[in-house]
């Protein structure tokens, strides 16, 4: 009898456990964003668009670990770039108005509305830009990348903030350009000639703002040198204005960087702060710089 109950037990443990596991597993997958059959929310442009269109469709259970296949209408498409919410994909070439379907692992959704393929020429799409920050008139070269540029340099314009740019390089997915003297930060466009539609940057450009931290000595006469200490000045000595309560002062070029300045203070300055202007911006010192006689 005792046997018996031990058998019983012992089978009555392992069911036990099993259903633990499956429940375990299971609160597993119900917690990863990235398990399930994908659902295709929206896509954008939802109105279509020609073959080599860059599309960005939103959802879930798109899969970051797992190859997640689109297709447009049962034709495959290139993606380039997955997240688990959303996925850039080119329109291939070949396909025809219908649903837009992922897969990740056999298991597909598709869209509850056509997409619609038309004839023409697809818009220039930007997916990135390196480096995101700089200043123009340091002529720092920036790489876009993105689909449907034109291999001709002349055929793309390229705006900082609305500000045009030179395209030093081109290629049909990158573009070298030099930032223009005058950006401020804000999105960078592309425009191709001949062809309608702008592609636009998902994030800004950033031009940074000169920033003083301290200055040595704190108080002085007119003639005397005085060393300013900070980040973000341009690295070209004459591009840096500085003035001493809106008087400007003259930059020495000895022991000047981009995160300090060497500059005399000038006649006519009298006490206040002191402010250093890179291309129309304009960093200022938190505390005053004291004139003596």
């Amino acid at each position: 009898m005792k046997r018996f109950m031990k058998k019983i037990i012992f089978r009555y443990t392992l069911v036990v456990i099993a259903a633990a596991t499956v429940w375990l597993v299971q609160s597993c997958k119900d917690d990863d964003p990235t398990y399930g059959t994908p659902k295709i929310t929206e896509f954008s442009p939802a109105s279509g668009g020609p073959v080599g269109t860059f599309v960005t469709i939103t959802g879930t259970y798109f899969s970051t670990t797992k190859p997640a296949i689109v297709k447009f209408n049962g034709v495959q498409a290139e993606t380039l770039e997955v997240t688990g919410t959303s996925i850039v994909a080119l329109v291939p070439s070949g396909a025809s108005s219908g649903k837009i379907s992922v897969e990740v692992e056999g298991h597909t959704g598709s869209s509850t509305s056509d997409f619609a393929v038309t004839a023409g020429t697809p818009a220039p799409a930007i997916l990135s830009f390196t480096p995101t920050s700089g200043n123009g008139v340091d002529t720092i070269a920036v790489t876009i990348s993105g689909v449907n540029f034109s291999s001709t340099a002349s055929a793309n314009t390229v705006k900082f903030n609305g500000v045009t740019a030179k395209v030093i390089d081109a290629a049909a997915r990158s573009l070298t350009v030099l930032v223009p003297k005058g950006t401020t930060t804000g999105r960078i466009t592309v425009e191709v000639e001949g062809v309608s539609g702008i592609g636009t940057s998902r994030s800004d450009f950033s031009v940074p703002t000169p920033t003083i931290s301290n200055f040595i000595p704190s108080f002085s006469i007119v003639g005397s040198t005085v060393v300013i200490m900070g980040k973000d000045f341009n690295k070209h000595i004459a591009e840096n204005i500085v003035k001493f309560n809106g008087v400007q002062a003259t930059v020495v070029k000895d022991g000047s960087t981009t995160t300090t300045l060497t500059v005399i203070v000038p006649g006519g300055a009298t006490t206040g702060k002191i402010t250093v202007e890179v291309d129309g911006v304009v960093g200022k010192s938190s505390d005053d710089f004291t004139v003596t006689n």
